[in-house]
């Protein structure tokens, strides 16, 4: 059966002794940030260590034979709410450590490294992607973080992805419930209820205002050439309307219609498809995943 081990507690004999081939590292990786009055600071890394457990479980089910390595978590994120209480970090910032990371594992023999994320900001998806395919192309090593393509999914409405959780438009994480509301909160009831205030069953729901008209339109624009972008800019519309907002609540969606049930759906449904790409990257496969903004991956340069 496979070994959950903690890298900070080993000796460098007990790594030295590790398969190479045979060992896996998990770390949860998001930012300190305000998610309304209800949910704590922490909550993206809590969420994320739930998925963490969930991805070991499941390979040490499937991979008995491999040593399963956690890492301590990564407190650490580009485009945090821009509120008070939130610490971000810009995504040239997180590239490089987590390139630090890779670049330390890799050294001493190991190719994988599995993140747990729960942070959708665009700009810290687009630094770990990036991140991603350099460490591939640098040391032919698997960072992967399955959540940048999750968040596509559930953003964008992908009707297989729906049916798989049971939830639907404006309780999936989408632009409508984008930030501690139905979907942030469920998950917290169901991976760490004790730290939910007894608040969010009375927090009134944030209604999404209007897409940034300017933005909105550029997506139009460029879908003639790319569906993709265009729907992608189409996402961003909405996020540049909420954060811009003088009115902006921490919060985006309606925590009241969040229950542990559904949080449990989502956790699943967001297993199963990081087990798709852990075993496309423990065949060999090179892992390249597009998150939202891809085509505009130079967004990552620009200061916070």
């Amino acid at each position: 059966m496979a070994q959950l081990l903690s890298y900070v507690r080993l000796t460098l004999p007990e790594i030295e002794a590790l398969d190479r081939e045979r060992t896996i590292f998990l770390m949860a990786v998001s930012p300190i940030e305000v998610h309304g009055p209800h949910l704590p600071l922490g909550t993206d890394i809590f969420v994320s260590e739930e998925l963490l457990r969930r991805y070991s479980a499941a390979l040490q089910e499937e991979y008995p034979d491999y040593n399963l390595i956690e890492l301590p978590p990564l407190y650490l994120g580009a485009d945090a709410l821009p509120v008070k209480g939130s610490l971000s970090v810009p995504a040239p910032l997180v590239k490089k450590v987590l390139l630090s990371y890779v670049k330390g594992l890799a050294a001493q023999g190991f190719r994988y490294l599995f993140l747990a994320d729960n942070h959708g900001g665009p700009r810290h998806q687009l630094g770990l992607e990036s991140a991603s395919r350099l460490a591939w192309r640098r040391y032919r090593f698997h960072l992967v973080n399955p959540f940048n393509h999750e968040f596509r999914l559930m953003v964008q409405h992908d009707p297989e992805f729906l049916k798989k959780s049971g939830l639907g438009p404006g309780r999936c994480g989408d632009d409508a419930d984008a930030h501690a509301g139905t979907n942030e909160t469920s998950l917290m009831l169901q991976a760490d209820p004790d730290q939910v205030r007894e608040n969010w069953r009375t927090v009134p729901p944030s209604l999404p205002p209007a897409p940034q008209k300017a933005v909105l339109f550029l997506g139009r624009v460029l879908s003639i050439f790319s569906r993709t972008l265009g729907k992608d800019l189409e996402h961003l519309a909405y996020t540049l309307s909420w954060v811009g907002d003088p009115r902006m609540k921490s919060y985006m969606g309606a925590p009241t219609l969040a229950g542990a049930e559904a949080g449990e759906a989502m956790l699943q449904a967001r297993t199963a498809i990081a087990m798709g790409f852990f075993r496309r990257a423990l065949a060999g496969e090179e892992i390249r995943i597009a998150p939202l903004l891809w085509g505009l991956r130079f967004l990552q340069l620009l200061p916070e």
